[in-house]
């Protein structure tokens, strides 16, 4: 996957925080996080639809 933000390689990596754990991606080059609610907002902030 190419990061949407400098075209960068990402990866795979799971986060924690106190209730639960998800996957989301994470760019090598610039540390942009890209998950399934990140993407959601943004494209609710920007009059998208999304499926």
């Amino acid at each position: 996957m190419k990061c949407p933000k400098c075209k960068g390689r990402m990866f795979s990596e799971k986060f924690y925080d106190f209730v639960r754990s998800f996957d989301a991606w994470k760019c090598t080059c610039c540390g942009e996080v890209v998950d399934p609610t990140i993407l959601a907002n943004r494209a609710r902030n920007h009059n998208l639809f999304l499926g």
